[in-house]
């Protein structure tokens, strides 16, 4: 089994970094929450920044002329973006795959692959109420803990989700590089109904989720290391060359490995971000 660490820390959607000089971030990893962040779009203008595909959701709070919109973007499926408003203010939560149950209205396949409005639904009205008066990072923190705490303490984990979770941190704990043959082997499931628990849970398979997290470990080495040869990348992630590594790459971030990098490190993208 992975660490709680590793479990949760599956890299952060680069371009609200890149997008910005003032990011910040502060590591949680607890209740399905793996970090907070916030940045501020100085700008004279709006700015659209690309979406990678992500095995995570984002929960984004988008604070501008005293107005507060609450977006949830879900597991992303493929490339998309999202627009960053002049001189507003996002304050982020960085969740786990299957902490979105708090959204009622709405069951995992509808909120995968889109972006979804949070601050007229019935299930989490009060919270965006209660988050629209907080106004810096630390009381945002604390705001958001109580509300989501009350979403936490509704119901129990039932059979399928403990086993859904138990494969997830499988497939985590293998950086996305494990065959659903292999998962019915360790856990004991066919693959019918390993699929059958991922629909349900997320709206996905259990394949798909495999990519998206294996995609997630690459990007977020590739954002941390001080890069080395590509191929090396390639040859760590188990693609079956270098055009396959290219082509994949290519389909979850709209560019080559190299443009990607040569992006980062024009950014400067580690300087970028401060840890509160």
């Amino acid at each position: 089994m992975c660490s709680k660490e590793r479990e949760n820390l599956i890299s952060i959607q680069p371009y609200f970094v890149l997008g910005e000089k003032k990011f910040c971030q502060r590591i949680y990893v607890k209740d399905g929450i793996s970090h907070f962040f916030s940045f501020t779009n100085t700008r004279d203008e709006d700015i659209v920044v690309p979406l990678m595909v992500d095995s995570c959701c984002n929960l984004i709070f988008e604070y501008k002329d005293g107005t507060l919109r609450t977006h949830l973007i879900g597991i992303t499926v493929e490339k998309r973006t999202f627009s960053i408003k002049k001189g507003a203010d996002y304050f982020g939560v960085r969740l786990q795959p299957s902490a979105i149950k708090f959204v009622r209205e709405y069951q995992p396949k509808e909120i995968l692959g889109n972006i979804i409005i949070l601050d007229e639904l019935s299930s989490t009205k009060e919270m965006c109420t209660k988050m629209a008066v907080q106004t810096d990072f630390d009381s945002r923190i604390k705001t958001f803990l109580e509300e989501y705490g009350k979403f936490q303490n509704i119901g129990t984990e039932n059979k399928k989700s403990a086993l859904f979770r138990q494969i997830l941190e499988l497939i985590i704990e293998r950086k996305g590089m494990v065959k659903v043959s292999q998962l019915e082997e360790l856990s004991g499931y066919t693959s019918r109904y390993i699929n059958k628990i991922f629909d349900r849970e997320l709206g996905m398979n259990a394949k798909q989720m495999c990519s998206l997290v294996k995609f997630q470990f690459l990007l977020s080495d590739m954002n941390d290391r001080d890069f080395e040869k590509l191929t090396d990348y390639a040859a760590e992630y188990e693609y079956y060359d270098q055009a396959h590594f290219i082509h994949d790459f290519k389909e979850c971030s709209g560019k080559t490995p190299r443009e990607y990098v040569r992006v980062v490190e024009e950014a400067r993208y580690k300087e970028n971000i401060r840890n509160a």
